[in-house]
């Protein structure tokens, strides 16, 4: 029926939007806990620029909790994931490029690519 569809788009927007902001969240926390803190102990990187996007990420998620409705806040949800937070990665990885790997407390993508090769002994050592 309309009601069954309406009511379907509703929990569909309302899904994608909650995806969104935990991958925001989620961002939020990588940047706090982990980016910052290795810049700042580097003395490297862009310190300025990790700070002004936390406060855009949690802008952002305000104004999706302050949209009129869900397929606003689905739409706002679209441009933070698909615009704002890819931006933001860009900003994330300058820091990495420049930050000492000793520094640097994240996986980083060599590691996260080849894992079998950053982890104990090989299963080979392991079953013998």
């Amino acid at each position: 029926t309309k009601e069954e569809c309406a009511a379907r788009e509703v929990v569909l927007h309302d899904h994608y939007t909650g995806s969104v902001e935990m991958e925001a969240l989620t961002l939020i926390d990588m940047i706090n806990q982990h980016i910052i803190p290795s810049v700042k102990a580097a003395e490297v990187g862009p310190l300025s620029d990790l700070e002004a996007a936390v406060a855009t990420l949690k802008s952002a998620v305000a104004e999706i909790h302050a949209a009129d409705g869900s397929y606003e806040s689905a739409k706002l949800a679209r441009v933070l994931r698909l615009e704002t937070m890819i931006d933001i990665r860009e900003v994330c990885d300058s820091a990495e490029e420049v930050v000492p790997a000793g520094l640097w407390t994240l996986a980083t993508y060599k590691e996260l690519l080849f894992l079998d090769t950053h982890v104990g002994p090989g299963l080979e050592e392991i079953y013998d």
